[in-house]
């Protein structure tokens, strides 16, 4: 579908060829269709190209006068390019398809004229008006040293496309007898451009219908039938004017000039309203990487502008020196290597200046034969941009100072830029948000990257702490047997109790797989909670000696409560609460393990007669990884324990009036 509308504009169809013909696509083989060439490009290039070329045609056209114009221009290539794939059809050759590309393009070369000689060639299309075609082109030839079939075969060189389709628009005006000698290709293309200027029934047509393609004259006629309407439904559908009395691109006109002007303008407004929100400038917003962006960039500039040599200057994250950026298709890739400069170290260059003033500058003279005086360092730049001189847009965005854009022109391109010089900054615009997406995306990629370490660390901090609980308390429980065995007492619950944290070892070992997750779940069983406390108590009060001015005491309440709990991480939490208050008292002081009662809550607190914890620092002590402490803490013991203790449905919470410290762990009977 895309094909087929892009089939209907001659130079669109030509730009999109060239494209796709270049090295810079690198297509393998040649590529004549414009629907595989759409399909090779995509639809984004496409687009892009396509909404390029127009706002170029249209705004040309506004400049050109009535001896050239570009409705009528269409009106012919299109009328010959359905009519010679209707020749193509009619004697049975291979590709009517490529005939349809030829009789497209066989009249390009007088657009290539016009633009390269505009005074010159004016005079030549006032005589051609009167005269056939083949005298144009002879007229050409005389004045200008080429014609206008020649321009367009040698344009079709250049774009690489196929040498029978070159040759095709070479030889469209070589008499009838040399042409007869050609390939299919070229007789029908010389034959359509005969038939579009002439009426079916004239000698000449019926001549060369008879020597170029074997046809007798009743089969002539039908081959222009529906033209005029098929090209009425593209006027219809691209809201464009094109003139049906006439004959060629450069016939006189009868029609309003005003009718003219008001499509024109309004196909401008439209067009420019499309290219805001389209093409290389959406492509900009949607790209991701740098890399992307570069690409597009110099993608852009050269479909929009035709210009090739272009660097971005860009900043250095570290070092905030601007440095050479180009993509591998570059020609200057070569030449930045390793190119970086600062701009405060010239303050006086052009790329300094525009910069600093935020607008868009050359090196250009306002003044014509007056070469402005330029600073070495530009000088420089130009020797590397292979240019007479040099435009420079700086790429902000909120602000911010995203780069520079280094464009390097040759005098003759300067003044054709300089008039597209909005939609540069549009680019230029749009370039920087560009870049400024990106690095944000970069940025948030490695703060999240950071905070996943981060995770990860405080991850395996949880563990070690977490293994470290039951091996303290089994050294504990290890220095109580050895005091038991020395007297001859039991030991079996002992016994017991460092079972249970094996396995509790062996539990969080499994559950390394699930770093993120908590590390085990609780495993409630129904236990005497005093009990509980005392087995707990005992292998720290045991390894008091009675020379310690620390003391442990357990205050019971008078009931005995039963509380359906894993009793696991009962003991961590009584473990961890215990550790804190002896390292809080120190060498001497009083440790006290007290329980209580309220109606289904069942409370035990953890006093001690310590400094106690500063207000400021109340409100964070459960929070992992910060801890007032100094030495090898990580604050994981009060956020583990808090933890624990939620998922028994139960909570921890803290006060510290002056000169104590209280823990209270409340838990459902």
């Amino acid at each position: 579908e895309i094909g087929r509308i892009v089939d209907k504009d001659a130079a669109i169809s030509a730009k999109v060829l060239q494209l796709v013909n270049s090295v810079f696509i690198g297509s393998r083989t040649a590529i004549r269709s414009i629907e595989q060439a759409v399909i090779h490009l995509g639809v984004d290039t496409v687009r892009n190209l396509a909404i390029s070329i127009s706002v170029q045609q249209v705004f040309r056209r506004v400049e050109t006068n009535g001896l050239l114009s570009i409705d009528r221009f269409w009106y012919h290539s299109y009328y010959n390019a359905l009519l010679s794939r209707n020749i193509a059809v009619a004697i049975g050759a291979p590709n009517p398809s490529e005939a349809y590309l030829a009789g497209l393009l066989h009249d390009i070369g007088k657009l290539l004229l016009w633009m390269a000689f505009p005074g010159s060639y004016a005079p030549l299309l006032l005589k051609g008006i009167r005269c056939h075609n083949a005298r144009l082109a002879f007229l050409e030839e005389e004045k200008l040293h080429v014609n206008h079939c020649q321009a367009g075969a040698w344009l079709c060189e250049q774009w690489q496309l196929p040498t029978l389709i070159a040759d095709a628009i070479r030889f469209h005006h070589h008499p009838l007898d040399e042409v007869r000698q050609a390939l299919p290709l070229t007789r029908i293309i010389a034959f359509s451009d005969l038939l579009s200027h002439n009426e079916p029934e004239a000698p000449e047509c019926l001549e060369a219908a008879a020597q170029l393609l074997g046809l007798r004259g009743d089969q002539i006629a039908p081959l222009t039938e529906g033209i005029d309407e098929q090209i009425d439904q593209l006027a219809q559908q691209l809201g464009i004017h094109i003139p049906r009395v006439a004959k060629t691109s450069h016939d006189k006109e009868p029609e309003s000039e005003e009718s003219h002007r008001e499509t024109s303008l309004g196909l401008i407004s439209r067009i420019r309203d499309i290219s805001q929100l389209s093409g290389l400038l959406d492509n900009l917003l949607r790209v991701e990487s740098r890399e992307q962006i570069i690409a597009t960039v110099e993608q852009g500039l050269k479909i929009l502008f035709n210009e090739e040599r272009c660097l971005l200057l860009l900043p250095d994250a570290k070092s905030g020196r601007l440095c050479a950026q180009a993509s591998p298709h570059n020609r200057l890739i070569r030449e930045t290597e390793g190119f970086s400069f600062t701009p405060e170290d010239y303050p006086d260059s052009l790329p300094a200046k525009a910069q600093q003033q935020g607008r868009l500058l050359h090196s250009f003279s306002d003044k014509p034969g007056k070469q402005t005086p330029q600073h070495l360092f530009d000088s420089q730049l130009l020797h590397l941009l292979e240019s007479d001189g040099m435009v420079v847009v700086p790429l902000s965005c909120h602000g911010q100072h995203e780069g520079l854009l280094l464009i390097g022109l040759m005098k003759k391109s300067f003044r054709s830029l300089a008039g597209q010089a909005g939609a540069l900054q549009l680019v230029a615009g749009h370039t920087a948000v560009a870049l400024h997406l990106e690095r944000s995306r970069r940025q948030q990629a490695q703060r999240i990257t950071e905070e996943r370490l981060q995770a990860a660390n405080l991850v395996a901090r949880k563990i070690g702490h977490e293994i470290n609980n039951p091996l303290a308390i089994i050294r504990n429980y290890l220095h109580l047997l050895e005091r038991k065995v020395t007297s001859g007492q039991a030991i079996s619950e002992e016994i017991a109790i460092i079972d249970g944290e094996m396995e509790r070892l062996a539990r969080l070992t499994r559950g390394l797989d699930t770093l993120s997750q908590e590390m085990t779940n609780p495993q409630p069983q129904p236990i005497d909670l005093h009990r509980e406390l005392e087995m707990t108590l005992l292998p720290y009060q045991a390894t008091l000696s009675p020379q310690d001015q620390l003391s442990i005491i357990f205050a019971a309440d008078t009931t005995s409560p039963r509380v359906t709990v894993d009793p696991a991480f009962l003991r961590q939490i009584i473990h961890n609460l215990l550790k804190n208050s002896l390292e809080a008292i120190g060498s001497q002081g009083t440790i006290i393990v007290r329980t209580e009662q309220f109606n289904d809550i069942v409370r035990i607190h953890i006093e001690d007669n310590g400094p106690g914890i500063d207000a400021a620092d109340l409100h964070t002590i459960f929070t992992p990884g910060i801890s007032s402490k100094n030495g090898t803490h990580r604050g994981l013991g009060l956020s583990i324990a808090a933890s624990l203790a939620k998922q028994m449905h139960g909570s921890l919470s803290c006060v510290s009036p002056p000169g104590k410290t209280i823990f209270t762990l409340s838990l459902p009977t």
